[in-house]
């Protein structure tokens, strides 16, 4: 708890950040990687594998993104530095652990940024009592254009914090609007990284699975809707096994992995 309470006061935060929850979601991430290290190696391997083999299929050199980057806990930076002239990390916020391990390493940038360019507009809605936003569109990166872009197990999350502000400041606010925020949120987010690279590439969760002694007993879709293709790769990742988050029952992601977004969201309706 000590350590959490150190990181959760001296991590640099922009006030959006903080605001909407993402530097505890963060210290609070960091703190279940630490317990189980072992159960989420797997996960980790598949995410380094991905990466791995999704870089094989761009020319090296030019400049490379990741969208999620987070704690770097699935991303081999070092593998990543090696194949891109530039490697520019972009969260919302970025830890001391993150920092310092950039600064290591000169081709790497840090960005703090809301991708969904919805966090600003939603704030502001939430303020004045006005109807959920919908017409926000992902923010522009300044530079060169990118050869390669990836969203590093984002997109699913993207809805989540903000719909618990909303939850807490408009309980009223019907399924529907919260819906539609949320679809804005992740199908804007897949048409933002097509556009923004030569390639792009994307890893996700896909659904969430409660299990009590290897038996599956709920199951819940984490892509809002979405109707994607199927994975290139797939695996499951064990996030909280029993007692975690739940006495009783263990939760596990399955994950899906992309290797050309352009492919995924040309099936999509337009954005």
């Amino acid at each position: 708890m000590l350590r959490e309470a150190f990181e959760y006061l001296t991590t640099p935060c922009p006030p959006l950040a903080r605001r909407f929850g993402y530097l505890a979601e963060m210290v609070a991430l960091g703190a279940r990687y630490r317990r189980q290290r072992r159960a989420w190696a797997p996960h980790v391997a598949a995410c380094h594998r991905f990466i791995e083999q999704a870089i094989q299929r761009v020319e090296p050199g030019g400049r490379a993104l990741v969208a999620g980057s987070g704690l770097l806990i699935e991303v081999p930076l070092e593998t990543l530095t090696a194949r891109f002239d530039q490697v520019v990390l972009v969260d919302m916020l970025h830890s001391r652990a993150v920092r310092r391990r950039a600064a290591g390493l000169p081709n790497v940038h840090l960005v703090e940024l809301d991708v969904s360019g919805a966090l600003a507009p939603l704030a502001a809605a939430l303020d004045s009592g006005a109807p959920l936003p919908t017409g926000f569109e992902p923010p522009p990166i300044d530079g060169e254009p990118f050869r390669f872009a990836l969203s590093c197990n984002l997109l699913s999350q993207l809805p989540l914090l903000p719909l618990e502000a909303v939850e807490r400041r408009t309980p009223h606010t019907t399924d529907a609007e919260r819906l539609a925020f949320a679809h804005r949120m992740v199908q804007g987010h897949l048409c933002w990284l097509s556009d923004i690279a030569e390639r792009a590439a994307l890893f996700t969760d896909i659904d969430s699975s409660w299990l009590h002694r290897g038996t599956v007993t709920e199951v819940e879709d984490s892509t809002w809707g979405l109707p994607l293709p199927a994975p290139d790769m797939s695996w499951l990742w064990d996030i909280a096994p029993a007692p975690e988050q739940d006495r009783r029952q263990d939760l596990r992601h399955s994950v899906g992995g992309w290797f050309d977004l352009h492919a995924v969201t040309s099936a999509l309706p337009p954005c």
